[in-house]
């Protein structure tokens, strides 16, 4: 009897501990990520699944370049039509076009000498340059997967403005700026009528990371350390995410904060997955989050790091982040840095680790995408890199 009772408890431990062991995330190797190929001197860079698309701001002109994925150029344009113009964000539509956002000077002026003066010396007068009219009118470009550039559309801005970021749907574009005295709003629509410049916050608020929605609206990220939207500051400085209507109004604001913290989400998906910067009690952390359409958190996770750079989505849930990483990670193996040292992570839909790419020869992100059928695929300004 005693032999019969005790066989099936046994049996009954062993399974019970099975799903226990095999469960436990398995260790990832880090490995070097590969380069692919080095760059022209850009400013910024958008990828899309037709290749990469450089843009560089030379004097009066802006050049645009295309490449395939291993580097090679397929056209080169140049946007010289005004006085005087900079192209300061970019962004693709479903069709394949570039959407560039910048700033042009409609006119630019000239200094003339006073006529009629006595040249007692014969000093040879070296004929005089035009002085650059402020760049102070709003415009998008949109050019042709092949190259061609196909519109240009200008609003009737009275004032230089920093270009954040572009977003783009099938009905129009929100263009998110900053004239120093607070971040605004500009909707466009597809054939280029401007919406008045909408304010949100002052110098005290950043908002850098724009998401246009189907019906307009759209989700923004940053940071900020006042009241926005009713929600007062907690930290020395809060990271922020908000939600405007189609008319650029605040509808909701959530604060990422902590006591006496200083917190700033710096880069963003439309996925709603965020990486960000976390100060407080002498800490320097990377938050990575996962969030809900609600902006609830689904999942989190914070390493020691300097900064974070970048995210980008990936295939079936998962998700990528580019940090300055500063110590050992749990189940990294092959990674512990004496300085801080570029390295890309990569979550599944639950937030577990289940890649590792050692970065450091990448230098001052532009873009970071993944690409179907290429796989993550980094532009910076070191170059080309895929993992």
């Amino acid at each position: 009897m005693i032999r019969k009772a005790f066989i099936p408890i046994i049996l009954v431990a062993t399974l019970a501990s099975t799903p226990f062991s095999s469960a436990a995330p398995k260790s990832i190797a880090s490995v070097e990520i590969s380069k692919v190929s080095t760059v022209i001197d850009h400013e910024g860079a958008v990828i899309n699944n037709q290749g990469i698309t450089l843009y560089s701001n030379e004097e009066k002109k802006v050049l645009v370049t295309s490449l395939d994925f291993t580097g090679t150029e397929k056209w080169a344009l140049i946007l010289e039509e005004r006085a005087d113009q900079i192209a300061m964000a970019a962004t693709t539509d479903k069709d394949g076009n570039i959407w560039l956002a910048g700033l042009i000077s409609a006119t630019s002026e000239t200094v003339s000498a006073t006529t009629g003066a006595v040249n007692v010396d014969s000093v040879i007068v070296e004929p005089v340059n035009p002085i650059r009219a402020d760049l102070n009118t709003l415009t998008l470009w949109k050019i042709s997967p092949d190259g061609v550039l196909t519109a240009t559309f200008t609003d009737s801005a009275t004032a230089p403005s920093l270009i954040t970021a572009i977003s783009h749907s099938s009905n129009g574009i929100w263009i998110l700026g900053d004239r120093g005295a607070g971040s605004i709003l500009v909707n466009a629509t597809l054939n280029g009528k401007f919406s008045k410049a909408v304010t949100i916050g002052t110098a005290k608020s950043s908002l850098t990371s724009i998401f246009r929605n189907s019906d307009g609206s759209a989700q923004i990220y940053g940071s900020s350390a006042e009241s926005l939207g009713g929600k007062a500051l907690v930290g020395r400085r809060d990271g922020i995410l908000a939600k405007v209507n189609k008319s650029g109004s605040l509808t909701n604001v959530v604060r990422s904060s902590a006591n006496s913290a200083t917190r700033n989400w710096l880069s963003a998906t439309s996925t709603y997955f965020l990486t960000g910067e976390v100060k407080a009690g002498g800490k320097s952390e990377s938050a990575f989050t996962k969030f809900n359409s609600s902006f609830a958190p689904v999942w989190t996770l914070r390493l020691p790091s300097q900064t974070s750079i970048a995210a980008a989505s990936g295939p079936n849930g998962s998700h990528y982040a580019l940090f300055n990483s500063t110590s050992a990670i749990p189940r990294v193996t092959g990674w512990r840095p004496t300085t801080p040292t570029s390295l890309v992570l990569r979550f599944d839909a639950k937030g577990v680790i289940t890649q590792a790419l050692r970065a450091n020869q990448v230098k001052t992100v532009r873009a970071m995408a993944h690409v179907s059928g290429v796989g993550l695929v980094i532009v910076s300004a070191s170059g080309i890199f895929k993992g």
